[in-house]
């Protein structure tokens, strides 16, 4: 009986997440650090996490505006950051919204990733470095944008007229580069729209930009801004996740008080 007691509290002991370990993250600006930027109204869902992580656990994230999968790498975000990973980390992937985006020559050279192929071999590279690091990969869907239709009922997305790519083509493709590469996944694309339909267009307004009548374009988004979060949005979002991940019993589950 002793024995049984001695394991069971050695298991618990070495299920508990060590002091020090971190959540990084890699993404574009619907996750990026403005938060922590003076007289910007931007938040990030991504550092709002650390308000409920248990002492000695953080948040670095290297979410940056603009960034696509592919710029991120050829800029050199991915290789500071995956410099820092240590053994029993977590890195959290979440990318598409401008991936997506082709419109100009710009986009098109310097964003545009294939959901179908440029993105999804960017990511399974990142998860081969993650894991050679001893960290946890948690692949993570794009975040919704928070365009209703006419009624003001339904979410709406963008599609591209020649290859079809919407924002919830990345959805899919990080769920189905999960079951390939055995994955952790957290849909946000899903859960965000759910909650913006559940509470309809003009409440889902409070959770973006466009709530604080910031009406200047960025990043070739629409001025109307119902793309970029502020603190009300952080907050729902980031217990969107940790709600999630708590629920599935996911292992970063254990970085939450």
């Amino acid at each position: 009986m002793k024995r049984l007691i001695v394991l069971a509290v050695a298991m618990t002991v070495l299920s508990e997440p060590l002091t020090g370990t971190t959540l990084f993250f890699a993404g574009d600006s619907t996750l990026d650090d403005h938060g922590r930027k003076e007289g910007l109204p931007y938040a990030s869902w991504g550092t709002t996490l650390e308000k409920s992580m248990r002492e000695g656990c953080q948040v670095r994230n290297f979410a940056r505006s603009g960034a696509s999968t592919k710029s991120f790498a050829a800029s050199g975000l991915w290789k500071r950051l995956i410099a820092e990973v240590k053994k029993g980390d977590f890195v959290g992937i979440q990318f598409g919204h401008n991936d997506q985006k082709r419109s100009t020559k710009f986009y098109l050279e310097e964003r545009w990733a294939d959901p179908k192929g440029l993105f999804r071999e960017i990511v399974r590279g990142w998860v081969a470095e993650i894991r050679a690091r001893g960290a946890t990969p948690i692949l993570i869907s794009p975040i919704c944008r928070g365009t209703f239709d006419k009624e003001g009922k339904l979410l709406t997305d963008w599609t591209h007229a020649t290859t079809g790519v919407c924002l919830r083509s990345y959805r899919d493709a990080m769920r189905e580069l999960s079951e390939e590469l055995k994955c952790d996944f957290v849909d946000m694309n899903t859960m965000t729209r759910e909650l913006m339909e559940s509470i309809g267009r003009e409440e889902s307004y409070k959770f973006f930009i466009i709530s604080t009548g910031l009406v200047k374009g960025k990043d070739g988004e629409p001025s109307r801004d119902v793309t970029h979060p502020v603190a009300k949005g952080a907050e729902a979002f980031a217990k969107l996740f940790i709600d999630d991940v708590k629920r599935r019993k996911l292992p970063v589950a254990g970085l939450f008080r």
